[in-house]
């Protein structure tokens, strides 16, 4: 469950980020063209909604993610590398979706695209936040890190750019001791 949560959430973020390079292509590539008059009947709606019904999915594989890691004992070293895995693969696709909302802000008549990304982008955090929260339950759990620590992070997790911070810290504390001291 934690790969298939985890492989989705990565998915989930380079899916939006899809999106506006398959609206570009449409003409230019038969494939693509073929998506768009056959499957989305060109309307942005269509995979849009996908998108959203993928995205809802992924919420529910989510909290049962949690829900699994807070009733059990899983272990905390491999919840954290795999969360920081997950929000370090996702930084190339939220690059290119800041750059191209940034485009269409400063073009006014495309700001929705602008606001849209952004909710889009809120929303793929809110995924990868409830992940990363199991990892530092697990840190809890195995006492490497306080409540107040826990609650610190798990929040961190939900904010743009410090997420991928916390992820690493995370990691970083959830490894063995005998891993800090080889000599």
């Amino acid at each position: 469950m934690k790969k298939a949560a985890a492989i989705g959430n990565i998915i989930f973020i380079y899916l939006v980020a899809m999106l506006p390079v398959l609206l570009m292509a449409d003409g230019k590539n038969p494939l693509i063209t073929f998506m768009w008059k056959r499957l989305f009947s060109r309307n942005i709606f269509v995979p849009l909604g996908i998108l959203l019904l993928f995205g809802i999915l992924m919420y529910l594989i989510n909290f049962a993610f949690l829900i699994k890691v807070w009733k059990g004992t899983w272990d905390a070293w491999e919840l954290c590398r795999l969360n920081m895995i997950v929000k370090l693969v996702q930084i190339p696709a939220y690059v290119f979706i800041f750059f191209l909302g940034l485009l269409c802000t400063v073009m006014i008549f495309t700001i929705g695209i602008t606001l849209a990304f952004m909710l889009l982008d809120l929303f793929a955090v809110g995924m990868t936040g409830l992940f990363a929260t199991a990892g530092f339950r697990s840190l809890k759990k195995e006492q490497k890190i306080t409540g107040k620590m826990q609650a610190l992070y798990s929040f961190a997790s939900f904010l743009f750019c410090i997420d991928v911070v916390i992820a690493i810290l995370g990691f970083k504390l959830s490894k063995p001791a005998a891993d800090f001291h080889s000599e």
